[in-house]
């Protein structure tokens, strides 16, 4: 947000004498979320991963524990399915995140 605040057009607003609560809310915080979006979506997928691990480690019956046992008892199938499954879930998050990036970010929008 301290960079997008520096950047050229904010200037330009508080120079023809926007109001500041305006120059936050409508020029500064669109630029800004959609590297919070991503940042979020980078470690909400990181945790879809660690469940497997944390599962493990505290013996929290789940999707993770599933996936060890399936490995455990060799079956492929259960494996597949539960890595698609924190693929899709990898997919979705960060499908989302590009979403919001794109909504936010006016230079994005425009139909070059």
């Amino acid at each position: 947000m301290i960079e997008v605040l520096d950047s050229g057009f904010v200037e330009m607003a508080r120079l023809k004498g926007v109001p500041e609560r305006r120059v936050i809310f409508r020029h500064a915080v669109p630029h800004a979320l959609g590297p919070v979006a991503q940042v979020v979506a980078i470690q909400l997928a990181w945790l879809a991963g660690g469940v497997v691990v944390v599962e493990f480690l505290f013996r929290y019956p789940g999707i993770g524990q599933a996936l060890i046992d399936a490995v455990t008892y060799r079956d492929v199938q259960v494996v597949q399915a539960i890595s698609m499954l924190v693929a899709a879930v990898y997919v979705v998050v960060n499908l989302a995140a590009d979403i919001v990036g794109i909504l936010t970010n006016p230079k994005l929008r425009s139909a070059a």
